[in-house]
């Protein structure tokens, strides 16, 4: 397969872990536990990229993973939750097949540091704890909205990734019903704040009841839109309820 057929499918799986479920096992977890399944298209070829929550003695692990032709994605996220923050300690990001490529970030307390890797530099950071990572960015949204009495308007996440930590903004656009290919679906819909507006936007639904699992993605840039669209999951031990929308 040419690069060139290769590099729009490369482009999206990068996209999809910017932007963007295991069954429920124990009960009474700070983070209901899920496993899902979504899918979007690049060049008309379905891709379906898998995500799972689950947890062992307080110790939270999220993988996200997926392939199309020669492109292999796995990430993961170890995390512990203290109150209303999602405390860090392992990530690693492994991109595999006709291009590789490797993030990885080690939480340190102890040391008082954060060490993150990208481009196959490693740098240090002060450790805080409400910095997160790529993946359980996601998580924390969800954590928020939980404990919430009612989705804030406004919502700020800490993300290292490489050299750089950077703050994401995230306003609410509105509470509305959305068809999914899981079905219709009552959702909250969260707006990331580009600083070109006009030449990108990152839109998140998440299902109000459904602990807020994220069931779609929209990103534009330069006229080109992904989106990311759930088709099945389970949650809470139960799988999504709907079953009203079309399905491909």
């Amino acid at each position: 397969m040419a690069w060139l057929a290769i590099k729009p499918i490369l482009t999206t799986l990068l996209l999809l872990n910017a932007l963007i479920l295991g069954q429920a096992t124990h009960a009474g977890t700070a983070l209901p536990l899920y496993e899902a399944q979504y899918r979007t298209k690049v060049s008309g070829i379905r891709i379906t990229l898998k995500r799972s929550l689950t947890e062992e003695q307080g110790q939270y692990h999220l993988q996200q993973s997926g392939k199309a032709l020669l492109v292999k994605l796995l990430e993961q996220s170890h995390f512990s939750v203290e109150g209303d923050q999602i405390m860090g300690d392992h990530f690693s990001y492994q991109l595999s097949g006709v291009t590789k490529r490797r993030r990885e970030v080690r939480y340190e307390p102890d040391a008082g540091i954060i060490r993150s890797l990208r481009k196959k530099t490693w740098t240090e950071h002060p450790w805080s704890a409400d910095v997160l990572d790529r993946l359980s960015q996601q998580e924390q949204m969800r954590l928020l909205l939980i404990r919430a009495e009612a989705p804030p308007e406004r919502m700020a996440l800490k993300v290292v990734d490489g050299p750089n930590i950077k703050l994401k903004r995230f306003e609410l656009v509105e509470q509305a019903t959305l068809d999914t290919l899981a079905g219709t679906l009552r959702t909250v819909q969260y707006r990331l704040l580009h600083d070109d507006p006009e030449e990108r936007s990152s839109d998140t639904w998440l299902a109000i009841d459904h602990s807020f699992l994220m069931v779609r993605t929209e990103h534009e840039e330069r006229g080109s839109k992904t989106v990311v669209e759930i088709s099945e999951a389970v949650i809470d031990g139960m799988p999504l309820s709907a079953d009203t929308a079309s399905k491909n």
